[in-house]
C-alpha cells in the first residue's frame, strides 16, 4: 500500500443503523437482500436508511467503510435470522456470501473502499476451522472494494500465547496463499492498550514476528479524564500512545483500527455527556494530524445509533458510541463530534483551527 494513500484514509465502522438489536449488521446485510421482514427487528426501510446512512458518510468526508463479519454474530442472530450454525461454519454457504457481497455492492457504489474484519472461533481455539471459515468467506466474496482484511479482532498476541499461535499460523496461510487472495492485504485488529509500555510490547512482537505486514493496528479509545474534560486534555492524553509507537515502529505505518468515545447511560454514576464526546474527538483530530509526524489510517467507531431502542432496560455499559442520535424520516441525526469530523476531514487548515 502507498505510504500517501494510507495516510489519506478515514473510516468509519458500520455495525449499527438504528438501534441494537433492531439493525446491527447481520440484520441490515439479511433485509437489504431479503426485505425488511428478514432477520426479525422492528424497523422497515432499511434500504432507504442505508444509503442515506451512506450518503451522509461520503459527505462527511470519509472514504472508507469498516465492516465485520465473524462466526461470533451469526452464532448470536442464529435464532432471529434463522441461521442454522452448521451450515454457517466452518464452511460459509453462498447464500450468505451472496448476501454480503450485495451489501459490498451497495457500499462501492458511493465509491468507499472496505476494510474487512474477519472473525472466528471463540478465544482464537481452533486454528484449522477458522482458516476454512475465514478462506470459503474470502473466495466467495468480490474483492473489488476490499482494501484490507484484518484476520481477527481484539487478538492480543504479546499477552496470550494462544492467540499468537493463532495468529502467525493464519496470517501465513493467507499471506502465502497460493491463489489470489494472496494479493489482498492482510493484518488484524487488536485491543485498546492502557499504558505506553504495553503497547511498545504489542508492536514489538508484531515487528518480530510478522515482519512483512504492512501496517500495524492500534485502537485510540480514551475515556480516562474526567467529565468535562477539554479537548487540549485528550489531545495530552492520547499523544504518549503515538509517540509510543513511533519510537518502536521503524516507520511501519500505523493502523488505527477503532477509535471512539462512550456516552454515558442514565444509571452511571459519573456522566459523560455529548460535549465530552466532541472534546475527545477534537483531541483526537489535534493528536493525529497536528502533533505527529506519524503516517496512519483513522476508523471511527462508529455511525448509527447503537442504543437498545426496542428494549433500554438492555442499554448498558457497552452502548452507546452512536455518532448518531437516531434517524428522523429516514435520515440520520447526528451528534455533535459527527458534525466537528465531518468539518475536520474537509479542511485542510484544522490545525489552525485548533490552534
Amino acid at each position: 500500500m502507498d505510504e500517501h494513500f494510507r495516510a489519506g484514509i478515514r473510516g468509519v465502522n458500520l455495525f449499527y443503523l438504528d438501534g441494537r438489536d433492531q439493525e446491527d449488521l447481520p440484520q441490515v446485510i439479511q433485509k437489504l437482500a431479503d426485505g425488511d421482514n428478514a432477520c426479525k427487528g422492528t424497523n422497515k426501510e432499511i434500504k432507504a436508511r442505508l444509503h442515506n446512512t451512506l450518503q451522509a458518510v461520503k459527505e462527511a468526508g470519509f472514504n472508507w467503510i469498516r465492516l465485520l463479519i465473524g462466526r461470533g454474530f451469526y452464532q448470536i442472530y442464529s435464532s432471529r435470522c434463522q441461521y442454522s450454525m452448521p451450515a454457517i461454519y466452518p464452511e460459509f454457504p453462498a447464500v450468505q456470501a451472496l448476501a454480503i457481497n450485495h451489501l459490498l455492492n451497495e457500499i462501492s457504489s458511493y465509491g468507499f473502499t472496505v476494510e474487512l474484519v474477519l472473525g472466528g472461533s471463540d478465544s482464537f481455539s481452533d486454528i484449522s476451522n477458522d482458516i476454512i471459515f475465514f478462506e470459503s468467506v474470502l473466495t466467495q466474496l468480490d474483492h473489488s472494494s476490499i482494501g484490507m482484511v484484518m484476520l481477527g479482532g481484539d487478538v492480543q498476541p504479546a499477552r496470550v500465547k494462544r492467540h499468537a499461535k493463532w495468529l502467525t499460523a493464519v496470517y501465513r496461510h493467507f499471506t502465502l496463499h497460493p491463489t489470489n487472495l494472496k494479493a489482498l492485504n492482510y493484518s488484524f485488529d487488536t485491543v485498546t492498550y492502557q499504558t505506553t509500555q504495553d503497547l511498545k510490547n504489542y508492536v514489538n512482537w508484531t515487528l518480530t514476528h510478522l515482519p512483512d505486514i504492512p501496517v500495524i493496528a492500534i485502537n485510540l479509545y480514551n475515556r480516562s479524564l474526567p467529565p468535562g474534560a477539554d479537548w487540549q486534555a485528550y489531545s495530552r492524553a492520547i499523544t504518549p500512545f503515538l509517540t509510543a509507537y513511533q519510537s518502536v515502529a521503524n516507520h511501519k505505518p500505523a493502523w488505527v483500527d477503532e477509535y471512539g468515545f462512550r456516552l454515558s447511560n442514565p444509571a452511571e454514576d459519573v456522566q459523560y455527556t455529548t460535549k465530552d464526546q466532541l472534546a475527545y474527538f477534537k483531541g483526537f483530530t489535534h493528536a493525529t494530524r497536528c502533533s505527529t509526524t506519524l503516517t496512519m489510517a483513522t476508523f471511527a467507531w462508529t455511525i448509527g445509533n447503537d442504543r437498545y431502542n426496542a428494549d433500554p432496560s438492555k442499554d448498558f455499559k457497552n452502548t452507546p458510541f452512536g455518532l448518531f442520535a437516531g434517524y428522523m424520516h429516514n435520515m440520520p441525526v447526528v451528534q455533535p463530534a459527527w458534525q466537528w469530523l465531518s468539518g475536520a476531514n474537509q479542511d485542510s487548515d484544522i490545525c489552525k483551527v485548533l490552534k
